[in-house]
């Protein structure tokens, strides 16, 4: 895995994935989540959420 520093790629929970690679939640609560591009980007523990993408 490449780390991205600051980047400033992030989509909304519900969107395609602009481009393959890890993305974790912006917010209070975090995780991480392994996305192809063009996969539809997921809700966290049931909301909706920003996704930013830390690595590829």
């Amino acid at each position: 895995m490449t780390m991205i520093p600051h980047t400033n790629i992030s989509i909304a929970t519900g969107l395609p994935c602009p481009a393959s690679g890890i993305w974790e939640s912006m917010g209070n609560f975090k995780t991480t989540v392994t996305i192809i591009k063009g996969e539809i980007m997921p809700k966290y523990c049931g909301n909706k959420v920003k996704w930013r993408l830390i690595g590829v």
